[in-house]
């Protein structure tokens, strides 16, 4: 037996097991002992220690001291022939004596949770598990991988690398779960990688670097529930004070200096002396330096900042004023934390790694760290601070358990369109993961510079939990007043349409303390729909029950300048989607392709039924069916589990019948005010002819006005508005169009009084929801086709002769429309996967009959041919921050450099390594887009065949220091390794995102 084989090896026999005092003691051939602990209804502990210590809280990130022997005494265990089998409330956990399998069965559904496929592996630095894999088995969590939240056929690394972009992983969270309802939470710190079926499609590999095997099995009916259960364990998400909702600001107002610019210059600031500013490095170019309180020169300081939000007519909320800078004078710290104070901002303090000296009014604190001792004395320094209010921790990263101390809030390089798809993704990711509160810096840190990018970017994070800017990075300037007076416009509109929505979002956030998401994949409200649970609609998502928010990802216009989004997924056919900016209807249930959007409408749709509360009891009603919403509200800074109010209001539509209650407020706290007025505005398509209202049973008389002016005025009554907007902000933007029941209630007990309102003759999307009909006139299409010379990865073109203006296409079920002309390019496709195609003709409400189908397979994905395991080694160092196994990691989010600068005489060297003789086509270098001061124009490569000896393939290739890739063809070469020299730079060092080699496609 080889020395291999005794350091791993496989689970033997079941042979022995017994009931100890508080778990199952199991024994094996192999020598293995383990034990199984029942903790709760659904939650299991299986541990294995091949040292046999079992220290049963060896766990930074696990509580356990909530849990009792209640469900353990009441478990059953019987053997039988083959199996020991150990009964707990409705499952039963099935340890098969050979092979030493287990798996889960659940009585009430009469079907496996989970199966292991074969047993344990175990070695002295790995321990893998695999599971049975189901085709319609979805898998989620694993922390926040950048770009991904829906996991099946991948591979994803439980491993924090803080990469921002596409493929990094900002948290390290051994935690998933699946749709067919079981999740697996890993008791251990070490590093894993998870396979979701990428190597063999019936099985989920699950790998850690650690001898011990500790997990825990969670089983539950709903993600909800499998969430709840992960936060028994790790702890609940904190509930943030109220001002961390607003838009904040993060800067560094210690060392940033400022030069004299010109107007011309991109990157250049207007400031209050009427000059124009640029950042800088250099301190002998300086002019200007910031401060905290204008100890150097005013205009460059963080209270000059604060001023500045509000002559902007921007409310800030909160401040962090010494980003990356560890050393502050407390004496000035506290001058302008009380100075931001006075202006309603609370002020923050940033810290790398350790404790800061935080002052006694500090009221947060932002760290990259994730150590849970050095985050503890970080909330208990704010405790004291603060007294009885809520502490309040930014982190950049996190791991397992870090919800219950931070709220995730990080920078990325910022400036590229990649970035928003990446992190709407990724949000999702970090939901499903059990971190509910994210959010990522409005056009990220050092990049920038692209009005467009950052006025999307503010758009769609002002629908995430944390909304701020985090400035002096890089050269451009992060503010949402940054740029011109129409941009700034916008942006002020999205801030005050947060700030109407606050009610929803905090709402959002006491839910997402029993396991909702705040923010949502589709399948999280349409669990039926198979298409919700993959990438495909991973640019979208929702925000609660009621908002669907689809943003703009990329820089394409229609004619007018407008954007143009494509691949507008809205599920449910039965579901009305609702504009909230124009109020047009869509129906659900298709995808929606050339749809325009001028620079100030972001894609958001109102979910019909959905109800808002804009605060202080002003609600907005979208009726459809049967509805209810509850919402939340406390002080904002106090201890929320006991100290909060709830209202529930239910809507139902039946017919043309509409029926609204709300109920009595349950509750209390301080400053609540039990005497409110009652105010709804009710979305509807035309007069209603019948309005009762009851309070408490008893009918109170309503009073109709007939014009603005005079229901401003009333205490009571109800006004029919055919000019209704709830949104001033935007009112500039378009004409008012849509129509609304207003309806007002007087100051009442509202702890008292079951309000109850009829409405007859109401009628909302009866149009809308109306299907298409069938016209035997329309012939059916003939010969639509995929063009094949129009097939690539992620994309297909479909031709067909024109008939009428408008056609439908079916993709693989899935109705495409608003599609014109005789032709249309399909966008964002899987790679290598065959896609079937019918298309019908569409005049007006009417439709033709559908075309035979037809379809394609769209081409392989390139990457699948790109070598990975490269061994590389540079003779220049690099910062840690950018480390040389950056530039073959496959990740184009990372980025390489060097720490020194290349020169003919001493050039730079870079060897790549193959495990094997590789048969190539070419190497791809991938500059870094965030500048091109470290872009090689002067190179040479050498080929060897032996990994030893090298021989001149190109020598001395000149390229362009610009965005483009540069390829080196390697067209039937055969190499074990490559060697590249730069001789020269565009600057004083050398960078690059990637240098990719891809084998011969043959």
């Amino acid at each position: 037996m080889t020395q291999n084989q005794i350091e791993r090896h496989q689970l033997g026999q079941l042979i022995g097991a017994n009931k100890r005092d508080h778990y199952y003691e199991l024994h094996y051939s192999t020598g293995d002992i383990a034990r199984l602990y029942i903790l709760a209804d659904g939650i299991f502990r299986y541990f294995l220690d091949p040292a046999k210590k079992f220290d049963e809280n060896h766990s930074s990130f696990v509580d356990l001291s909530q849990f009792n022997n209640d469900y353990f005494e009441k478990s059953q265990p019987k053997a039988t022939s083959d199996s020991l089998i150990i009964k707990s409330g409705n499952y039963q956990l099935i340890f098969q004596q050979k092979p030493a399998v287990m798996s889960i069965f659940d009585e009430t559904l009469h079907r496996n949770r989970l199966v292991q496929l074969s047993p344990l592996e175990l070695g002295n630095d790995q321990t893998t598990e695999i599971l049975k894999q189901h085709k319609n088995e979805f898998y989620f969590g694993g922390g926040m991988q950048n770009g991904y939240f829906s996991h099946k056929g991948e591979i994803i690394s439980i491993k924090r690398d803080k990469i921002t972009g596409k493929g990094g992983v900002l948290t390290q969270v051994p935690f998933f779960w699946a749709n067919s309802g079981f999740g697996e939470l890993r008791n251990t710190e070490s590093a894993g990688n998870y396979d979701f079926g990428k190597s063999n499609p019936d099985a989920t590999i699950l790998k850690h670097d650690t001898n011990m095997f500790d997990t825990f099995y969670l089983l539950g009916n709903s993600p909800k529930n499998i969430l709840a259960k992960y936060y028994m364990l790790t702890g609940k998400p904190l509930m943030p004070p109220k001002y961390a909702l607003g838009l904040g600001h993060v800067g560094n107002f210690l060392t940033t200096l400022w030069q004299p610019g010109e107007a011309k210059e991109r990157n250049a600031v207007m400031f209050e002396d009427g000059n124009y500013y640029t950042r800088t490095n250099k301190p002998e170019d300086a002019s200007g330096k910031g401060s905290l309180n204008g100890e150097e020169e005013y205009q460059f300081s963080a209270r000059a900042m604060v001023d500045r939000y509000q002559k902007q007519h921007f409310k800030l909320s909160w401040i962090v004023p010494n980003y990356d800078v560890q050393e502050i004078n407390e004496e000035a710290m506290a001058s302008f934390s009380e100075y931001a104070a006075i202006h309603d901002v609370s002020a923050g303090l940033w810290s790398q790694n350790n404790t800061p000296k935080a002052s006694p009014d500090t009221t947060f604190i932002q760290t990259d760290t994730t150590d849970p001792k050095v985050l503890k004395n970080d909330a208990l320094i704010l405790r004291n601070n603060l007294k009885r209010k809520r502490p309040l921790i930014f982190s950049n990263t996190g791991i397992a358990g870090s919800q219950n101390r931070t709220m995730l809030a990080f920078g990325d390089i910022g400036g590229n369109w990649e970035n928003i798809p990446t992190q709407v993704a990724g949000f999702l990711g970090a939901s499903l993961s059990g971190q509910p509160l994210v959010g990522s810096a409005v056009d990220g840190t050092a990049g920038g510079g692209n009005a467009q990018i950052a006025i999307r970017d503010f758009e769609w994070k002002a629908f995430t939990p944390i909304l701020f800017n985090l400035d002096d990075q890089g050269k451009f300037s992060k503010t949402p007043f940054a740029y011109n007076s129409k941009m700034t416009q916008i942006n002020r509109a999205y801030l005050k349409l947060r700030e109407q929505l606050q009610t929803y979002l905090y709402t959002l956030i006491y839910r997402a303390q029993v396991g909702e998401p705040i923010l949502r994949p589709l399948f999280l409200e349409f669990p039926h729909e198979q298409v919700n649970y993959t990438p495909q609609v991973g640019h979208e998502f929702m925000l609660g029950p009621n908002l669907l928010i689809s943003p703009i990802v990329n820089g394409r216009e229609d004619g007018n300048g407008n954007s143009r989004k494509d691949n507008l997924y809205l599920p449910n056919h039965r579901t009305m989607w609702v504009d909230l900016f124009d109020g047009k209807k869509y129906l659900g249930g298709r995808v929606y392709n050339k749809q325009s959007y001028p620079s100030w409408h972001l894609p958001v749709f109102v979910r019909g039924g959905a109800i808002f509360d804009l605060g202080e009891r002003n609600y907005v009603l979208y009726p459809q069916g049967k509805s209810k919403m509850v919402t939340y509200d406390d002080n904002g800074y106090n201890d929320y589990s006991r100290n909060h109010v709830a209202t529930q209001i239910t809507s139902d539509l039946e017919a043309s019948k509409l029926t609204i209650t709300i109920d009595p407020t349950q509750g209390d706290f301080n400053t609540f005010q039990t005497e409110n007025t009652t105010n709804l505005n009710i979305m509807c398509d035309g007069y209603p002819d019948g309005l009762t209202v009851k309070i408490n049973d008893k009918e109170i008389p309503m009073q109709e006005y007939g014009t603005v002016d005079t229901f401003a005025h009333a205490k009571e009554g109800f006004f029919f508005n055919t000019n209704y907007s709830w949104m001033p902000e935007f009112d500039q933007y378009q004409e008012k169009k849509q129509t609304a029941l207003q309806i007002k209630l007087a100051k009442r007990d509202i702890t008292d009084s079951k309000i109850e309102i009829t409405i007859r003759n109401f009628r909302y999307g009866n149009e809308t929801l109306v299907h298409a009909i069938t016209d035997s006139l329309l012939r059916s299409p003939k010969q639509p086709m995929v063009d094949p010379d129009k097939i690539s990865s992620h994309s297909l073109t479909v031709v067909w002769p024109q008939l009428t203006n408008q056609v439908q296409i079916e993709v693989n079920g899935i109705l495409h429309d608003g599609i014109d002309g005789n032709s249309f390019t399909f966008h964002e496709l899987v790679p290598n996967t065959r896609y079937t195609l019918r298309l019908r003709y569409v005049a007006g409400n009417k439709v033709s009959e559908w075309s035979d189908p037809f379809g394609a397979i769209t081409k392989p994905d390139p990457m699948n041919y790109a070598i990975n395991d490269i061994h590389v080694t540079s003779s220049l160092a690099s910062p840690k921050d950018h480390p040389i196994d950056y530039l073959t990691d496959l990740k184009l989010a990372s980025e390489w450099e060097t720490i020194d600068g290349v020169s003919e005489d001493k050039p730079l060297e870079l060897n790549f390594a193959f495990n094997h003789l590789e048969h190539l086509s070419r190497m791809v270098w991938v500059p870094r887009k965030i500048d091109h001061q470290g872009d090689p124009v002067e190179v040479s490569v050498e080929l060897s065949s032996d990994g030893v000896n090298f021989k001149p393939y190109g020598d001395h290739l000149t390229w362009k220091s610009d965005s483009k890739n540069k390829v080196v063809g390697l067209r039937n070469v055969d190499a074990k390794a490559i060697r590249l020299k730069v001789y020269k730079s565009s600057g004083p060092f050398v960078a690059a995102k990637e240098v990719i080699f891809f084998r011969d496609k043959k």
